[in-house]
C-alpha cells in the first residue's frame, strides 16, 4: 500500500527506525511536490475569459484538470479555475479526447486513494470495517421477523390468510445453519 516497510511489534531497530524516517520525509516531498501545483493554480485570482478564448488542450491546462479531478472537484469548480461556464467545459471534455482522458484519469486517481485511505481505516475502525464488507464483500446483518397473529385463524378474512400464506411462501423457514466466519 505504502512505500513505508513493514511495522513489527516493539521498539524498532535504529536501523529500521531510520529507514521509517526517510521513507515518510520521501512521501512527504512527494505529496508536497504534487500539491505545489495546484496551490500555485489555486491562489491565482479566478478570471472570465474572453469570450472568443477557446480552451486549448496544452500541457497546463491539462495537467490542472487532472490535478482538479484528482480532488473529486465538480466540473463546475474546474469551469470555475479555467475561467469558463461549466458548458463551455463540458463541451471541451467532448470535443477533446484528451482532456477527457485526463480529467476520467484524475477521478479513477480520487478513488482510488479514497480506497486505500478506506482500508486503513478499518484496520483501525470497525464501523468502517462493516461498512466496507457490506458494500465491497456482500455480507450483510441478518434479520428475522416474527409474525404474532392475535386472532384465530377461523375469524381471519381469506385475504388476511392469503397474505399469511404468500408470506410464508416467500420466506420459508431454513434450519438453523453453522454460520460462516469471515476469519
Amino acid at each position: 500500500m505504502t512505500d513505508l516497510p513493514p511495522r513489527r511489534r516493539g521498539r524498532p531497530t535504529k536501523e529500521q527506525a531510520a529507514a521509517y524516517a526517510a521513507a515518510a520525509q520521501e512521501k512527504a516531498k512527494k505529496d508536497n511536490k504534487e500539491n505545489e501545483y495546484l496551490d500555485e493554480v489555486l491562489a491565482q485570482p479566478i478570471k472570465r475569459r474572453a469570450p472568443q478564448a477557446k480552451l486549448q488542450p496544452d500541457e497546463e491546462t491539462l495537467r490542472t484538470i487532472g490535478e482538479l479531478g484528482k480532488l473529486f472537484c465538480t466540473q463546475e469548480e474546474v469551469a470555475a479555475v479555467l475561467g469558463v461556464s461549466r458548458k463551455t467545459f463540458q463541451n471541451f471534455l467532448s470535443d477533446c479526447p484528451e482532456a477527457r482522458n485526463v480529467w476520467d484519469d484524475g477521478l479513477m486517481h480520487a478513488k482510488v486513494s479514497l480506497r486505500r485511505k478506506q482500508l486503513a481505516l478499518a484496520d483501525k475502525n470497525a464501523p468502517a470495517a462493516i461498512f466496507l464488507g457490506k458494500n465491497y464483500l456482500g455480507q450483510k446483518d441478518e434479520s428475522t421477523t416474527n409474525i404474532n397473529h392475535s386472532k384465530p385463524a377461523i375469524e381471519m378474512t381469506e385475504a388476511e390468510l392469503m397474505e399469511i400464506a404468500m408470506r410464508k411462501a416467500a420466506d420459508p423457514a431454513k434450519p438453523e445453519a453453522k454460520k460462516e466466519s469471515v476469519h
